[in-house]
């Protein structure tokens, strides 16, 4: 059974099941604390915050949202930590996390791990158990024992076994590119089968958490005009949203498609990154419009606009490279969303009703550029020069989309990256 340590909150009504909340569901290594490698955290000195993770989690519950830490605890099992030792471990978390005014409302660990063969391993914890992450007991377990809205809640995780969790549970999913980044496609692969994509990925817990704090101000301007397209349209509303890589097109997308499936109203979120062509498939010299795959536009925009499902090939923004297939199917669906970066290009533009361009002052691009491809593990020099490719036949072939948008949003307020190339 999964071992929680519960920690009474000063509020009453924090926990009142007539009142229910959304919560954020947060990993701990890799999340909150600096991820040490293997063999993972096994003394209360190695827990290191990650910086401006207590503030975060602050600023969480400030806007009534209950914080809730899941965490793979896999040290017990193999008798490399106690549950006493566990405690100690987790209380320091605590401690660090209150020294800049966070708490953690609830956490709950699985001390199980699947394989034998550890020296000094705990054999009644050597199980496959329903608690471990991509399993959801935990998750299971936070749902009896407090008041948390499921349709508005969230989980934040560094791991695609976070992500996965999430899925299972039907919360929304992000990622952060601090700890392992949720680059173990691999090691998901062998334990659990299809890798789940995140719903966006932030550079850090800060951002994430603002996000799931501020998505619906973000959201607020793209759902005035998609309720007006919405009132003149005799079918689905069709909504294209443009913009450079890094200008924050897909959080706006993400965060207006959230907010209408929490308001009840069908919304088909369409990735076109999906048909980005993989690297290694490229031919040299070819156009930003050739790598983004626009030839493949026109027919996925009307095969949408007539009601049928359409498959992308998939693409894997961390290593460049084909992904698993993915499957849009817009049946019933009242708004559909299709984010990318030539979203609105004119061999589409008749197609649709709503063209948004999401602009970027070209400092904050250039920032959010680096961190990205530094977390595909790009060396500077080969980051600097795909820039200046990019300027060159990229950005003034995207910005010619803003002339005829019907919408024009600031992409410095969603502060995140995006989630794909």
């Amino acid at each position: 059974m999964p071992q929680a340590s519960c920690k009474a909150p000063s509020e009453n009504t924090r926990l009142n099941r007539a009142h229910m909340r959304p919560a954020m569901f947060l990993d701990c290594d890799g999340v909150l604390n600096v991820e040490t490698g293997e063999p993972g955290v096994v003394t209360p000195d190695e827990v290191k915050l990650i910086p401006g993770a207590g503030a975060a989690l602050r600023r969480a519950r400030a806007a009534g949202l209950l914080t809730v830490a899941v965490t793979n605890r896999p040290q017990v099992a193999k008798g490399l930590v106690t549950f006493e030792g566990l405690d100690r471990i987790l209380g320091r978390l605590e401690a660090l996390l209150a020294e800049e005014g966070g708490a953690l409302d609830r956490i709950y660990a699985c001390p199980h791990h699947p394989l034998a063969g550890f020296p000094g391993e705990v054999a009644a914890l050597k199980i496959r158990c329903e608690c471990r992450k991509p399993g959801t007991l935990l998750l299971r377990q936070a749902f009896a024992d407090l008041p948390i809205d499921p349709l508005r809640s969230m989980l934040i995780g560094d791991s695609l076994r976070d992500i996965g969790a999430a899925r299972r549970m039907g919360l929304w999913a992000y990622g952060v590119r601090t700890g392992y980044g949720c680059r173990d496609q691999e090691r998901y692969r062998k334990e659990a089968g299809t890798p789940p994509a995140p719903d966006l990925m932030f550079d850090t817990l800060a951002e994430a958490v603002d996000f799931g704090i501020n998505y619906r101000a973000i959201a607020a301007p793209l759902l005035a005009e998609i309720a007006g397209a919405t009132e003149r349209a005799c079918g689905p509303v069709l909504v294209a949203v443009s913009g450079r890589a890094r200008s924050g097109k897909s959080v706006i997308a993400h965060a207006a498609a959230r907010s209408l499936a929490e308001d009840g109203v069908a919304c088909l979120h369409v990735r076109l990154d999906d048909w980005i062509v993989a690297r290694s498939a490229r031919q040299a010299g070819a156009s930003a419009e050739a790598r983004n795959g626009v030839d493949a536009l026109p027919g996925v925009v009307a095969a949408l606009r007539a009601g049928r499902s359409i498959r992308a090939p998939g693409y894997d923004a961390a290593t460049r490279e084909t992904a698993e297939p993915v499957t849009y199917d817009p049946a019933g669906r009242s708004v559909i969303l299709l984010d990318g970066g030539f979203a609105a290009h004119p061999s589409v533009r008749t197609m649709l009703d709503l063209a948004v361009f999401v602009d970027v002052p070209g400092g904050l691009q250039r920032e959010r550029f680096t961190a990205f491809y530094l977390w595909k593990r790009l060396d500077p020099g080969t980051i600097d020069a795909l820039w200046r490719e990019r300027v060159v036949d990229e950005w003034p072939a995207i910005d010619a989309l803003r002339e005829h948008a019907d919408l024009v949003l600031a992409g410095c307020n969603a502060s995140s990256s995006e989630a794909r190339e």
